[in-house]
């Protein structure tokens, strides 16, 4: 297996480092077969059209060498003045995303400093901390640069897949001249990264009770019980009410406590909003699950988020991934953070809903179609209607399935549409059927409360 892995590596390496491109070589094979078929061609010697031929054959030829030295050297001088600035320790590379609407990231870039091949091109390829590498790229550049800036400063519209954070552990740089035929690289190391952050959509608007109190700033209209500690007893006093007297404690230890009473407290200054990614099917999930429907539920958690602060709700959100159980106050700077956490995030199976869930805090928590039912059911009987449960049926990503739909795509869809082809293999998974099982019996649950 050591040995495949390894060719595997070789080869990827000489694809990426290869100081040629196939440009050079069709061009190649082309002017050989031209020459050939020439050659094969009837002579006609001492006549004008064979001198003719043959002064245009070294016109070709000589122009061919001029362009091919040419390039070859701006993109030389290009590459050597790039290695001496890495050598001084003087490039610097940096790359930022930008909020988005369509299917598109836009990545900025800022590579410097660098110097362009004469009427050439700069390429990057990323490769990432898991080894993957991207596609080669070209920077749509600001229309002031000219041939002669050493700076690099672009952006580029890449193909959205995952929200997730991309980490790069390389970047090649690509050096080639006018016509493509040579292309020098180097492998420039970095610590850089960039995410593709989840998309605002049509938001619905809802409201929940905002159940806490850090300052008493803003008055509520309804309001709401401040439950005491039901492990924290006191003595027995005379305007104490008698309903409350632990009798257990009493019989044990012949001491009159109580509970610790229920309050009105009629203000509240925020609310926290709990986003669970647990899954109890996790160790049977598929590349749809893990993918596609991982970031349909990211998308639905940001948009909930920022529906409330877009109703002005001070708004505390928590996430129950592992080392990112961050609070955020909802100062308008850390939407950003926010939106970098969500991106993070991943489905888990560690932390449930039960025990993740704070709920003296929660006023809302969203789940998937993913949730364990029963743990949910628990937390209902609890709190009944002091929590908004908001449920995120994963099942709306590829809308209404039918057997039709898989035979469309068999005999009239494109094997290119990739949407086209996750929806049928969808529809025929086995976790399919799972997902909407305890989709359906979550839904169940949540309407005869709510």
């Amino acid at each position: 297996m050591q040995p495949k892995i390894s060719i595997q590596k070789a080869l990827k390496q000489v694809y990426f480092f290869t100081p040629v491109t196939v440009y050079l070589c069709l061009f190649l094979f082309g002017s050989f077969v031209c020459l050939v078929w020439l050659k094969q061609e009837p002579q006609l010697p001492g006549t004008p059209f064979h001198d003719i031929l043959l002064l245009l054959i070294k016109i070709v030829w000589y122009l061919s060498c001029t362009f091919f030295l040419f390039g070859l050297l701006s993109v030389i001088i290009s590459w050597v003045f790039f290695v001496f600035k890495i050598k001084m320790r003087k490039v610097r590379f940096h790359i930022t995303t930008k909020d988005f609407d369509t299917p598109y990231q836009p990545i900025e870039l800022s590579l410097q400093p660098i110097l362009r091949p004469l009427l050439g091109y700069i390429k990057l390829r990323f490769v990432y901390d898991t080894g993957d590498a991207s596609d080669k790229i070209q920077l749509i550049e600001d229309g002031h640069s000219n041939w002669f800036n050493t700076n690099l400063e672009g952006f580029y519209d890449w193909k959205i897949e995952e929200i997730k954070e991309f980490r790069i552990s390389k970047v090649i740089v690509y050096f080639e001249d006018f016509l493509q035929f040579f292309s020098l690289s180097y492998n420039l190391s970095t610590s850089e990264r960039f995410y593709t952050p989840p998309q605002t959509q049509a938001q619905q608007a809802f409201r929940a009770k905002i159940r806490n109190t850090e300052n008493k700033i803003e008055r509520i209209d309804e309001m709401r019980k401040v439950e005491g500690d039901l492990f924290n007893y006191k003595k027995f006093d005379a305007h104490d009410d008698v309903r409350r007297i632990v009798w257990k404690i009493y019989a044990k230890n012949k001491e009159l406590v109580v509970r610790a009473p229920e309050t009105l407290e009629p203000y509240a200054s925020h609310l926290y909003l709990y986003a669970s990614f647990y899954s109890v099917l996790k160790n049977h999930h598929n590349e749809i699950i893990d993918r596609l429907l991982l970031n349909f539920y990211k998308n639905a958690v940001w948009n909930i988020y920022k529906s409330l602060v877009d109703q002005n709700t001070p708004t505390r959100f928590v996430i129950d991934q592992p080392q990112k159980s961050v609070s955020f106050t909802p100062n308008p700077s850390k939407e950003e953070d926010i939106k970098h956490l969500i991106a993070l995030s991943d489905w888990q199976n560690d932390n449930d809903v039960r025990n993740f869930v704070q709920i003296k805090n929660a006023a809302i928590v969203v789940v998937s179609s993913l949730t364990n039912v029963e743990q949910v059911k628990q937390l209902v009987e609890q709190q009944g209607r002091e929590i908004a449960f908001l449920l995120v049926p994963l099942s709306k990503y590829f809308g209404k399935q039918t057997f039709w739909h898989w035979i469309k795509w068999i005999f009239w869809e494109e094997e290119k549409d990739i949407t086209a082809k996750n929806k049928s293999i969808w529809s025929v998974s086995a976790m399919r059927r799972e997902v909407l099982r305890n989709e359906k019996s979550l839904k169940k649950l949540l309407a005869s409360v709510y």
